[in-house]
């Protein structure tokens, strides 16, 4: 018995694999580059079976490309990782900040003193302990009445939580002065959270309002 013929080589119709060229595309965008890995391996495989020399080049770059995103992006989470794990937890056993970091807005607490607050941008803050030279002071957070939305009722309500806070009224010479953030106004939520900073007039400073 003779063995069944070879099924005849696939030829190359002279038009660059759909895959590859796919691939290339998705893997040159970056953030596409999770489908431009599937695509550049489909492609060079059906490049090797017909003899599509350009979608195999294009696949290969492709997935060199692909390969290479996805190095940075391992490493830049592995160093994020690795920073968290030496710098340990954000706050000691009192609740207290450890050093100066990064955290978001939502994870503030009152006692909090952030670096530069004019300087920040965004949902995180720069916070650090208040000895520390800081422009401003996170003294009390609340949620706003559900019938009270409006800037001058969350004012209201965080000059008489400063009394309670640094156990007196704020002088009228005083060096700082209070104002009230919203977390709608922020873009962190639409809830009607509101956070209390008391912010320092004359550049950084040290030391906290709060009432020993």
């Amino acid at each position: 018995m003779f063995p069944p013929p070879p099924l005849p080589e696939q030829r190359w119709n002279g038009k660059t694999n759909d895959f590859s060229i796919a691939a290339l595309t998705l893997a040159l965008i970056g953030c596409s580059f999770v489908p431009g890995l599937a695509f550049g391996i489909v492609g060079l495989v059906q490049s090797r079976r017909n003899g599509d020399k350009r979608g195999k080049v294009f696949a290969i770059l492709a997935l060199v490309i692909a390969g290479a995103w996805l190095s940075v992006i391992v490493t830049a989470v592995g160093i994020a990782i690795a920073r968290d794990i030496a710098d340990g937890p954000d706050r000691d056993k009192t609740g207290a900040i450890r050093g100066e970091r990064e955290i978001t807005l939502t994870s503030m607490r009152p006692g909090d003193c952030v670096k530069d607050l004019v300087s920040e941008q965004g949902s995180r803050v720069h916070v650090l302990p208040c000895s520390s030279p800081h422009s401003s002071e996170l003294f009390a957070t609340y949620d706003l009445p559900k019938d009270a939305t409006d800037k001058k009722t969350a004012q209201a309500g965080c000059e008489k939580r400063f009394e309670t806070y640094a156990g007196k009224k704020k002088p009228d010479d005083a060096d700082y002065f209070l104002f009230s953030a919203r977390m709608s106004d922020i873009g962190t939520s639409s809830d009607r959270g509101v956070l209390c900073f008391a912010h320092n007039l004359h550049g950084p400073t040290t030391g906290s309002l709060r009432h020993s």
